[in-house]
């Protein structure tokens, strides 16, 4: 059976302090910890109320202001398009990849973290920006797994001045690689494809070529990281919980891929429900500073610009205070009768808080449902020392010592 995680220090002590607290207190001068999922709701909502993009780089080396852009029509502009990458045909494209993503791993040790962020950082690439030119493409994910390579380090390393160099090398090299996709595109060199980068290209005139890279640059750094960390520990259910396994295996063989693609949670529920509480137990990152935009007033705390306040998805899926047995991987708790279920709404947040909640939520949930019912259906995991293999609580949740073969069924 899967062990109690390993927790940070640091996460410990916020966890104490949120329940003497009240879910709402200073820890330290400036920064107040927000672990009440109400109160977090509300800081986010007023914080980011009036989101823009920062000026163009032009106008702030003429040390004037650009005009106003605001973050939510970048975001409408993107969910329009994510309708049509989350059709039928787009999940069953995404799965493809998926697929010949792990066929390229098969019958060989491997580290499953690696695997699970791969496949799912390699498949939503085209997602982001389809159609570069390979050799753009090997910039943008050099950069992807230089990000993965930061993230997924257990033991801290001394950062020196070739390391910080060669990151920035790295990090640029990706950022020109979509500023010629951004031009390419918006001059009819490229051609347009259905991706992520496309609207931007046709916000290009009000946006302007720097902001525009960032937009983009923002989004594939969304997807280097958080999918793969949920992946991850998705594997480590799945090969911990036989008995969950064999549940979601009956239920994934008796559903065709087209219905699974056209409409995966509603044809799938006991998935759904697994990946659910799979995005419950270990969301990620642990935790995130937010800094302050615009004078808050709360009833536990007033809040200046300038300062800090620090949120976790993970304090607030674990606070008994608004989950039954919190510690619990339960996915029956989402059955409408279930005992288990959150207080209220506000307690699940896997995909953060509006206006700034993921704006691929969607997609993500389908990925992961996804990736069960390849697990399920066409591969299997043999773990190399099943019993070393453990959870540990670091910047994202993730599994010690998982290494293992995939083989297929």
């Amino acid at each position: 059976m899967p062990r109690t995680p390993e927790e940070l220090d640091v996460l410990r002590e916020l966890r104490a302090k949120s329940y003497a607290g009240g879910g709402v207190f200073w820890i330290g001068d400036g920064e107040l910890g927000v672990f009440d999922p109400d109160v977090a709701q509300k800081v986010n909502a007023i914080n980011f109320s009036d989101l823009t993009l920062p000026d163009k780089l032009a106008d702030l080396l003429r040390g004037r202001k650009s005009t106003p852009f605001s973050w939510k029509q970048l975001r409408e502009a993107w969910i329009a398009q994510l309708r049509s990458l989350s059709d039928g045909e787009g999940t069953g494209q995404l799965a493809a990849r998926m697929e010949d993503l792990l066929n390229e791993r098969l019958d060989r040790p491997l580290d499953l973290v690696w695997v699970a962020q791969e496949v799912c950082t390699r498949a939503l690439l085209p997602i982001v920006v389809a159609g570069l030119p390979p050799a753009d493409a090997a910039r943008v994910l050099r950069d992807q797994t230089f990000k993965l390579t930061r993230l997924l380090a257990t033991e801290a390393s001394r950062e020196t001045f070739w390391k910080a160099a060669r990151a920035i090398l790295i990090q640029v090299g990706a950022g020109n690689a979509i500023r010629r996709e951004l031009r390419g595109r918006a001059a009819g060199r490229r051609s347009r494809q259905l991706d992520l980068t496309d609207p931007v290209v046709g916000l290009l005139p009000e946006l302007g070529l720097d902001r525009a890279v960032d937009a983009v640059t923002a989004v594939l750094t969304a997807i280097a990281g958080p999918p793969g960390a949920v992946a991850a520990c998705l594997l480590y259910e799945l090969t911990h919980r036989p008995d969950w396994a064999a549940r979601l295996t009956s239920e994934l063989e008796a559903v065709s891929t087209a219905e699974l693609y056209s409409a995966p949670a509603r044809v799938a529920p006991v998935t759904h429900r697994f990946v659910k509480e799979t995005l419950r137990m270990w969301s990620p990152p642990l935790l995130m500073t937010r800094p302050v935009r615009t004078d808050i007033s709360l009833e536990q705390a007033q809040l200046k610009v300038g300062q800090r306040y620090l949120l976790s998805t993970y304090l607030i899926h674990h606070d008994p205070r608004h989950w039954k047995a919190p510690d619990t991987f339960d996915p029956d708790r989402w059955l409408p009768e279930a005992a288990h279920g959150p207080c209220s709404h506000a307690s699940y947040v896997p995909f953060g808080w509006a206006p700034k909640a993921c704006i691929g939520a969607g997609l993500g949930t389908t990925q992961l449902i996804l990736l069960c019912h390849l697990m399920s259906t066409r591969y299997r995991i043999q773990l190399s020392d099943p019993e070393t293999v453990r959870m540990a609580l670091a910047a994202v949740p993730m599994p010690l010592n998982f290494r293992g073969t995939i083989t297929r069924r």
